[in-house]
């Protein structure tokens, strides 16, 4: 037990921590897919309110996603084989932000 202990001590995570991280994760940048691109519904806020993690996103809410937050999400779809996904965010970049018009994924990395 002593040598368990002193892993915890050191910040090892068990692989449920990291599970529940990376699902958090998920609900956040999915969230705010929804949210940045009015898809989401009353009901769907309020349902996910309510759900183990809350309402989550990876974008501060009230003053909209960072350059990047944006290039954050589009990484994680591009991640998940998700591309309708990263095609609605990188127009919404590029609007926001004309200089990522020309920006390559490695400049992001």
């Amino acid at each position: 037990m002593d040598g368990y202990q002193e892993e915890e001590d050191y910040g090892f995570k068990t692989v449920e921590e990291m599970q529940k991280e990376q699902e958090l994760l998920e609900n956040a940048y999915n969230n705010s897919y929804l949210m940045l691109t009015n898809k989401v519904t009353m009901d769907y806020v309020l349902d996910a309110s309510e759900s183990e993690y809350g309402f989550v996103m990876a974008h501060n809410s009230h003053m909209g996603p960072t350059k990047v937050e944006l290039e954050n999400m589009i990484l994680f779809f591009i991640e998940t084989e998700e591309y309708e996904k990263c095609a609605d965010l990188k127009k919404m970049l590029n609007r926001k932000y004309p200089e990522s018009i020309n920006e390559s994924l490695e400049e992001w990395l």
